[in-house]
């Protein structure tokens, strides 16, 4: 049984290549290259000083309208993790480019899923960080992301002093090596997001190196799925 079908719906190790399409330095002189799929439409460059980057680890929702195609999309809901040290060449912490390029994939297979699925009134645990098992420092817990009442993309990052509300302005395919999921049912879209109001200290947001989420083909009208993903998000 595919684990879309065994997770209840939630209300609200392949290398991905990584082209460098844009060049961000912070003040310690790093690069921070934002990842690109390599395809004909990348997403577009960032024109803002990077804050975070951060690892999403949760489930993208789905329901079923008609049967034999694929699910349409709901929300999503993840808990969020500052990897913004482990960037390749940033520091002591910093990781080799062949292990950041894997890290979602890796997170996704080697780590439990941080939902709560039996309790679709209080999905987040309780904030923790996270232990993987390859990574020699535990990666911080800094918020969640998750789909307002009105449908809105949403993460609140160290309590909400750090709040985006987003819309989609681009998406594009994930490339073809990328990480297919647990079930191997396909990566869900790289994304940029901009700031559709009221957002707090944060005006941009990338999506990227995806791995999973990509929802089954629908048997049964009105059925959902909750299908378990990882993905980068890069925070300005």
């Amino acid at each position: 049984m595919q684990l879309q079908g065994v997770f209840a719906f939630l209300s609200a190790l392949a290398v991905t290549t990584a082209t460098p399409i844009s060049r961000r330095c912070n003040s310690s002189g790093v690069t921070y290259v934002l990842p690109s799929t390599g395809g004909p439409t990348p997403l577009p460059s960032p024109d803002t000083p990077l804050k975070h980057i951060l690892v999403g680890h949760g489930v993208q929702n789905y329901t079923c309208n008609t049967a034999g195609v694929s699910g349409a999309s709901v929300g999503a809901l993840a808990v969020l993790y500052d990897i913004t040290n482990l960037y390749p060449g940033s520091g002591p912490a910093a990781l080799s480019s062949a292990t950041w390029n894997v890290l979602t994939g890796t997170v996704l297979h080697t780590t439990d899923l941080p939902i709560e699925t039996a309790s679709p009134a209080a999905p987040f645990p309780a904030p923790a960080d996270l232990t993987v098992s390859s990574i020699s420092k535990t990666l911080p817990f800094i918020g969640h992301h998750f789909f307002d009442i009105n449908g809105v993309p949403t993460f609140s990052l160290n309590n909400d002093a750090e709040l985006f509300k987003g819309q989609k302005v681009l998406g594009i395919p994930a490339p073809a090596d990328a990480d297919m999921g647990l079930s191997g049912e396909g990566a869900v879209d790289w994304l940029y997001l901009s700031d559709k109001g009221g957002s707090v200290g944060i005006t941009k947001v990338y999506r990227v190196l995806t791995s999973g989420g990509d929802p089954a083909v629908c048997s049964v009208v009105g059925a959902t799925q909750s299908v378990p993903y990882t993905a980068m998000y890069w925070i300005y």
